[in-house]
């Protein structure tokens, strides 16, 4: 399949670039870190980093490296390039940045880091002062290649029932699960397909059904593989109240587990692959589960196999699934994002690769398997499911309405039903950095904390420069905090929040209000979701049209208009227009 092989190039050129630098140069540029290991607290590895270099961002994925002893100290790296260094290392891990905090030193801080390998931790816990280097995350080159293995080697019926249809899209209509017990209905269809697709929403309980279907299974002696494209999502299905007494039994198997993993979970049981067991449930990896449909030639390892998180797979992991399961489940949500690949908008266009891309979008369209969807959301009252239901054909609907917690200085502002509000401004046009709209968030920021320190925030956009702009911005109004996320919003889907600010920068709106980056943003909120625009917004035709009926209806609904004479004069009373 020659998008596999085009995907595969642009990951390793792109990477290639990095990875023949000088590592000199990628450590002057911040790109590479070089800290002296502490210890692990509550799983996550800690590192003492200089204050005289950045540090890495919170939420960052790189590579850790052991390095000889002579290798330790960056002054011996002399012209020694990335690569140089990675076949030098001793031995790695995947690493997470996951918080910053002060040390006793004043020249130090410290940092904690998630995804930290069992073995890798076993090799350096008897280390204390090793000398650890932080450097990018190669690429899924893996996981590109075993999807490449299996198309070219024509894995058979299920395998061409995937990837042998016609792509022009069709015309599909879910069907609405509106039953409270969504888990028995889909167990009852799974009795009557081999396959089907489960749309669930935002806060819908996609996770809980899978939980209660997993444990359902395994009780009746079926063996699972639930794959998912993160392992966050794998260790927030384990941790479901459902799988409770499975997990206990020891039954619960995920490959790849880590040392904060083990920490939070310490009765789920490490497997190097994915292996077929009577009764017991697999978690892995789409990269890792991809490799072990290369090795499944006449019938299927697994009685079922779960995919979550569907709408971040491509079509191949689709095929590659029906060759490990005899019935497949999969489920996402078509209305949210699409993977992230290293082909370009205009290549993937021109090529007509967008259906490989979709892979979730074009199952559903050409009829592969059967849509059912969920209606019925938990996360948030009737407003803000009235607004993310736009949507979803309008068909949300809340189970019930919250009673939200006051944030005196935003009454004016706030819907006491919860849900969205609009805050506009004046943005510079053309501008990702809006000086002021950042100032704008993080004093919205300041005002929510200063009712409640706890409470859980995410400021998102969608651009880099503006996300680090905003980062910046906001350190100077308020302290480093862990309920605080400050993100783009292609790295939050499947977070949920008590508040998100929002806020989308006046350019190229094609692609900062693009449908399923607006989608995902905006319903991230048990309670509130703060949306800050440019007061002219409505007027661009580049506007996705379900985007502009969102804001149109928000603006006349529940919005303000804030200056930044106004904010400079502290002006008391911010009415609603």
């Amino acid at each position: 399949m020659q998008f596999l092989e085009d995907e595969l190039r642009a990951e390793t050129e792109s990477y290639k670039k990095k990875f023949l630098t000088s590592a000199i140069s990628l450590l002057k540029n911040d790109e590479m870190f070089v800290a002296q290991y502490v210890g692990f607290r509550a799983g996550q590895m800690v590192m003492k980093f200089p204050n005289t270099r950045a540090l890495p961002r919170k939420g960052e994925f790189l590579q850790c490296m052991a390095l000889p002893p002579e290798l330790q100290n960056y002054r011996n790296w002399g012209d020694m390039t990335y690569q140089d260094l990675y076949r030098k290392q001793l031995c790695s891990t995947e690493a997470v940045c996951v918080w910053h905090g002060k040390a006793d030193d004043e020249r130090f801080s410290l940092v904690g880091f998630s995804r930290i390998d069992l073995n890798f931790a076993d090799k350096i816990r008897g280390v204390p002062g090793l000398i650890l280097t932080f450097a990018p995350q190669r690429p899924p080159i893996d996981y590109m290649l075993n999807l490449q293995s299996l198309v070219e080697n024509e894995g058979g019926d299920a395998v061409s029932s995937v990837l042998d249809v016609d792509f022009e899209n069709r015309n599909w209509n879910p069907l609405y699960i509106r039953q409270n017990n969504v888990s028995d209905y889909v167990y009852k269809q799974l009795q009557l397909t081999d396959t089907m697709i489960l749309q669930g929403p935002p806060g819908t309980g996609k996770t809980f059904v899978i939980a209660e279907l997993c444990a359902r299974l395994c009780a009746e002696g079926k063996s699972v593989l639930v794959t998912a494209m993160t392992n966050r999502a794998l260790m927030e299905l384990a941790s479901k109240e459902p799988l409770k007494d499975l997990l206990q039994k020891k039954k619960i198997f995920k490959t790849n587990v880590t040392t904060d993993e083990f920490e939070s979970l310490d009765k789920l049981q490490p497997a190097k692959h994915p292996v077929s067991m009577p009764s017991c449930l697999m978690l892995s990896t789409f990269y890792i589960a991809s490799g072990s449909a290369l090795s499944v030639y006449a019938e299927q390892s697994f009685d079922y196999v779960i995919m979550d998180e569907a709408s971040q797979a491509l079509l191949p992991m689709f095929a590659a699934t029906k060759k490990l399961g005899a019935k497949n489940l999969w489920v996402g949500d078509i209305c949210q994002l699409s993977p992230i690949v290293a082909l370009n908008k205009d290549r993937i266009r021109i090529c007509g690769y967008q259906p490989l891309v979709d892979g979730l979008k074009t199952a559903a369209d050409v009829g592969i398997a059967p849509v059912y969807q969920m209606t019925t959301t938990y996360r948030f009252g009737q407003r803000a499911a009235d607004y993310t239901g736009l949507f979803y054909n309008k068909t949300l609907k809340a189970k019930d309405n919250f009673a939200f917690e006051r944030i005196p200085l935003l009454d004016n502002v706030l819907s006491p039903k919860g849900g969205p509000t609009l805050v506009m401004t004046d943005m510079p046009p053309g501008n990702n950095v809006p000086e002021f709209a950042n100032v704008l968030a993080a004093c919205i920021l300041k005002s929510i904390l200063a009712a409640n320190p706890k409470k859980e925030v995410a400021v998102l956009s969608c651009m880099k420069n503006t996300v680090r702009a905003l980062q910046r911005t906001i350190n100077q109004y308020v302290e480093c905090r862990d309920n605080v996320l400050v993100d783009t919003v292609a790295r939050v889907q499947g977070l949920t929040t008590d508040i998100t600010i929002f806020v989308i920068p006046n350019t190229s709106y094609i692609h900062t209000a693009e449908q399923h980056l607006f989608n995902v943003a905006t319903s991230r909120a048990r309670e509130h979701t703060i949306i800050i625009v440019d007061k002219s917004i409505l007027r661009f035709s580049t506007i996705n049209p379900i985007v502009k009926g969102y804001l149109a209806q928000l603006a006349e609904d529940r919005s303000i208009y804030v200056s930044e004479t106004m904010l400079r004069e502290g002006t008391p009373d911010l009415k609603l227009r």
